[in-house]
Order: C-alpha cells, then structure tokens, then sequence
C-alpha cells in the first residue's frame, strides 16, 4: 500500500537545512581565512627570533683584586642550521659604533691569523668546521670592549656574499 503525500507535508526539514547551510558557510569561511592567512609575509605579527643569539656578556674580571673589563661575549646558534663557521664573520657594534670583526668564527682558523680586537674563541661551536644548533662559542675579546650598560650588537654575515644571517642587540 503506497501512502499519497499531503500537500505541505514533505519528508524534509526546514530546520535540518537551515543548520546544514550554516554549517557549510562556516567551514568555508575558515578555509578562506586559512589561505588569506597562509599568503600574509611570516613575521608580520611575531618577530622571529635571530638565528645566532648573544646569551652573555662578562664585561668585568675581578680577579687579583682589581678590576678590569675583561668583555667576554657568549653566542649560541639558536636556529635549526648548522653553519660552516668558517663562513661566518661576526662584527660587534657598541653604542651603535663598530668595535671588533672577527674574521672567522672557527678557532683553530683564527689562531694563525691576524685578528685584532678578539683574543681567542672557545667553546663547542668553533672547535670543529661546523657550528650545530644549541652549541655556543665565546668570543674573549680586548678588555674595554664592553663596559656595564653598553649596547651590544653582534652581526653575523656570510663571508662569501657580505649577507647578514643574524643580527642581535643587547644591554650589557
């Protein structure tokens, strides 16, 4: 026996489709919202974090009872690179002025060479050809350098194309 529908009476639902419509131009606003935001430059709301980061200044030495600006600088790759150390220069401003480039950023290559305004590097990230991430250097550089307040800022350019890598600024 075939039941005859009555004029009106219809197997949908006027709410069932209203809440599916709405639905539908939910899920499609976000997926517009998703690409527009996909196509915005990175950066533009959070400033990224420098590859290579000063993680301590040591501007004075109170050894032998008196004390000096000793000015000993500490940097950590702090990025996901691994960087040929020999590739890299560092050069340190203070108070906006330029104080000491260091040639190379490998310590067996700055041993031989003629560096002026840095004593010696250490630490693990110049002891081989390869500065990993999480591995830190320090930089021992002309006493007086550094002096308490100074702003400090190191920047790491490529040897090769002059580019800067990293640029970070801090108090001392």
């Amino acid at each position: 026996m075939v039941r005859r529908t009555v004029r009106g009476e219809t197997a949908l639902s006027d709410t069932h489709g209203v809440f599916l419509m709405v639905a539908i131009t939910v899920i499609l606003a976000v997926i517009v919202l998703l690409m527009l935001l996909s196509m915005l430059p990175t950066g533009s709301w959070v400033e990224p974090e420098p590859a290579i980061i000063i993680t301590e200044i040591s501007h004075v030495n109170a050894g032998a009872g008196a004390m000096t600006y000793a000015s000993r600088i500490t940097l950590k790759n702090n990025s996901s690179t691994t960087f040929e150390n020999d590739h890299l220069k560092a050069v340190i401003y203070v108070n906006g002025y330029k104080s000491c480039i260091i040639q190379t950023l490998n310590g067996h290559l700055l041993i031989p060479s003629h560096h002026y305004g840095v004593k010696t590097l250490g630490g693990e990230g110049c002891r081989d050809r390869f500065w990993n991430p999480g591995e830190e250097m320090t930089a021992d550089l002309t006493d007086g350098t550094f002096y308490p307040g100074a702003e400090v800022t190191l920047k790491i350019l490529d040897k090769d194309s002059e580019r800067v890598i990293s640029q970070h600024t801090v108090r001392a």
